[in-house]
């Protein structure tokens, strides 16, 4: 198959024992571990028959507990392997090379036509050599079983897959675990890599099957994936939630108790995973429920603490927190579509600082200043951490200073502010407020923030938070695009 190399890398750990055996921690490979799995017999006969694991002849290296849940079709079931004994003894896997769910909505509204389709049982389609499958025993009455392919819960699993479908649709569009979506600009463009892909699939002997109710290899410009409705047809493309998740989520019993007040930790923990994913998807930034990310930080921490998760304990959620999830919950009512595309440049950058007295914010275009603003720290905010005043002369910089719609350019100095500008949300419920402040007032204007990290030498609104009197901004004093420090300005 074509870049069939790349499997290499992920491969040898299912048919090479030595690659196996490589990934353990030292000492570890040994196993010894034996965790009985409760009513699995009763599957015994069929997991046989289908070739998915076979009676152990030998004691497994770990047999450990298996349980089975639902699907979707709510006919069949998925059996999971609890392989936490095994994942605590192997070095932690690479990356799984997943697309961030923005950049998949990013790269889809590229194109205007998209065949999808599924891997069936899509784990079950890679085999585990006979050598390395006495370390997925399945703990059993009577005698153990030995799995014959890739399980869900053993921690290098999804890697492997999706290091896999990656091959699969390279250069021909995206892969989600076992999601596959073939991409195209035009129908022809579409069509000529669905027939690629095809190919591809059967030389790698990858059984694939149609979302739904669509014909397989149909190519559409309306359809929903992993959990996003997507436009391609309209004037400008666009994508929404899906509106049956949408609907579920908004009238669960779980959104249902923690409105209420009074929700146990796992209801809680369902909705408030809804509600990530909702945010990502509707483009809402999370920093404007600081609350609620509060308190989802503080439970998520006791619980991890915790020597055993007590997922049914009952929590009362704060009335600020529930007030959030409740505006939330509107917006996914209504499940706007959003549209995609790149902004226009606004041809501007915005340069913003702090120092521990006094912050600044400069809005320069084509190498020649525009515009400048300048202040001293005062009251609560004299006291500030210092990730907190660079959020705050940012905050003044967008609100005072921003007013092109379009995508803008921002110089900071801060990682910090960086990272939670680009992500719409900081772990500091103090900066979360003051960046909320200043994206209601972006979305307002039709302004894209796109931030960028510069070093503190080459922070143009430094030397305007310096000294006992500040500097005044120059006039029309052009501002060299390169120099040795920031003080070259006077």
């Amino acid at each position: 198959m074509d870049g069939v190399g790349r499997f290499r890398e992920v491969l040898p750990m299912l048919m090479d024992p030595v690659a196996f055996a490589e990934a353990f921690v030292s000492g570890d490979a040994a196993g010894g571990c034996r965790v009985p799995s409760r009513g699995m017999e009763r599957h015994r006969a069929t997991l046989r028959s289908c070739g998915v694991a076979s009676d152990a002849r030998s004691r497994p290296a770990f047999a450990m507990k298996a349980f089975t849940t639902p699907k979707k079709d709510g006919r069949t079931a998925r059996l999971v392997l609890d392989a936490r004994p095994l994942n605590d003894a192997m070095r932690r896997p690479p990356s799984m090379d997943l697309p961030r769910l923005r950049d998949f909505i990013a790269e889809v509204e590229r194109h205007r036509f998209a065949m999808q389709c599924d891997g069936v049982s899509y784990f079950y389609q890679f085999p585990v050599d006979a050598s390395i499958s006495r370390y997925f025993g399945i703990g059993m009455k009577g005698c153990d079983m030995l799995l014959n392919v890739l399980c869900m819960g053993w921690s290098w699993a999804p890697c492997i897959a999706q290091r896999a479908s990656n091959v699969l649709v390279r250069d021909l569009g995206l892969a989600w675990v076992d999601n596959f979506l073939v991409l195209g600009g035009t129908l022809d463009e579409a069509e000529r890599n669905v027939a690629v892909f095809r190919k591809r699939a059967q030389a790698a002997r990858v059984e694939v099957r149609a979302e739904g109710d669509d014909a397989l290899w149909q190519v559409r410009s309306r359809f929903v994936c992993v959990g996003v409705e997507f436009d391609l047809a309209a004037e400008t493309q666009r994508h929404r939630l899906d509106p049956s998740w949408a609907e579920r989520w908004v009238d669960g019993s779980g959104m249902t108790a923690v409105l209420s007040g009074r929700a146990t930790a796992r209801q809680f923990a369902e909705v408030f995973g809804g509600a990530v994913w909702a945010t990502d998807i509707l483009a809402v930034p999370r920093c404007h429920f600081a609350a609620l990310l509060s308190f989802a930080g503080r439970l998520g921490g006791r619980m991890v603490g915790a020597a055993a998760p007590v997922w049914d304990e009952v929590v009362d959620v704060p009335p600020s927190a529930r007030r959030e999830l409740g505006a939330l919950r509107k917006i996914v009512r209504e499940n706007p579509w959003v549209v995609g595309g790149v902004p226009e440049d606004t041809g501007s950058v915005l340069w913003t600082d702090a120092s521990s007295r006094a912050w600044a914010a400069l809005l320069e275009a084509e190498g020649r200043f525009v515009d400048g603003r300048q202040g001293v720290f005062a009251g609560p905010d004299a006291d500030a951490h210092i990730n907190l005043k660079e959020m705050l002369a940012f905050a003044e910089g967008v609100v005072r200073l921003c007013w092109a719609p379009g995508a803008q350019r921002c110089r900071i100095d801060n990682a910090a502010v960086v990272g939670a500008v680009a992500k719409g949300s900081s772990s500091s419920y103090a900066a979360n407020r003051v960046l909320s402040r200043s994206l209601r007032v972006a979305g307002r204007r039709g302004i894209v923030l796109r931030p960028d990290w510069v070093p503190s030498g080459g922070q143009l609104a430094d030397p305007y938070t310096r000294g006992t009197s500040l500097p005044r901004f120059p006039a029309q004093l052009p501002l060299p695009r390169s120099r040795a420090t920031p003080f070259d300005l006077f």
